[in-house]
């Protein structure tokens, strides 16, 4: 692949969709990840409030949660704690093995290097964020065992603000690349009221609010930094034909399947 093609990147801005097919198309993107991809960066929202488990959950243990017991559910191939996908954007990063010349071993520099993106990205914004690594204080979460909701949960790449966890990543891996996908929490859902998010986070007049925490101005802010980060300038584009006919087929036989949602 020559330089110049290495320094294009493809920019996915989705509209609003399913839950299931919403995943099967990040599934979708790794599978058919191929030398000489670029970057694929993807921007998306959830039609409905969806809650998202984490693959090693257990289905039983949404029960837990009582206030987002009503939402339609769907299974992650990815770990981590369960998600109410309402009011936050959520994206993915598809990075091609022949731009990963770490390898596995690399997989937390993208955690970083995303998060880091970010965090410049809010700044830009007027929202201070920061690592959890970086002021890993106590966080309150009261019970034994890990909290059922990702936010609850604290690692040292996760996004802090006021002290408060508004961002987590999770990663798989595939023979073409590596995926990375996460959650910025904009506000709090009444599906997860115990979750503050950036809009109650941050101590501004509610008209300048209303204009720094669009999703729009945020997700354009994240792509320009990212793009910075990575030496690419993004090109908006689509998924290729294959790549939707791989995600029709991800979505009718692993997410939107109850024998995947409720295999654990």
């Amino acid at each position: 692949m020559s330089k110049d093609r290495q320094s294009i990147g493809r920019l996915l801005i989705d509209p609003p969709t399913e839950g299931a097919l919403n995943m099967a198309i990040d599934a979708a993107i790794l599978a058919s990840a191929a030398p000489g991809d670029p970057f694929t960066l993807r921007f998306y929202r959830w039609c409905e409030p969806t809650l998202s488990l984490g693959y090693f959950q257990s289905i039983a243990d949404r029960a837990k949660h009582d206030p987002s017991r009503t939402l339609p559910v769907v299974r992650r191939a990815t770990g981590g704690g369960a998600i109410i996908h309402h009011h936050e954007l959520t994206y993915s990063l598809m990075v091609p093995t022949h731009l990963d010349p770490g390898g596995i071993g690399s997989s937390p520099q993208w955690y970083r290097l995303v998060h880091l993106g970010v965090i410049a990205a809010l700044a830009s914004c007027s929202i201070r964020a920061h690592s959890f690594s970086d002021d890993p204080r106590p966080f309150g979460h009261k019970g034994t065992g890990e909290p059922f909701l990702c936010f609850q949960r604290r690692n040292g790449d996760d996004l802090i603000v006021s002290g408060y966890k508004v961002m987590g990543s999770a990663q798989r891996r595939g023979a073409g690349g590596l995926l990375q996908h996460g959650s910025l929490l904009l506000e709090t859902s009444p599906y997860a009221p115990e979750l503050p998010g950036l809009r109650e986070l941050c101590e501004w007049p509610a008209t300048k609010r209303d204009a720094q925490l669009k999703a729009e101005t945020i997700q354009d802010a994240i792509a320009a930094e990212l793009g910075h980060r990575l030496g690419v300038s993004w090109t908006t584009g689509a998924c290729s034909d294959r790549e939707r006919q791989h995600a029709q087929a991800e979505t009718r036989i692993r997410f939107a399947s109850s024998k995947w949602t409720q295999r654990r």
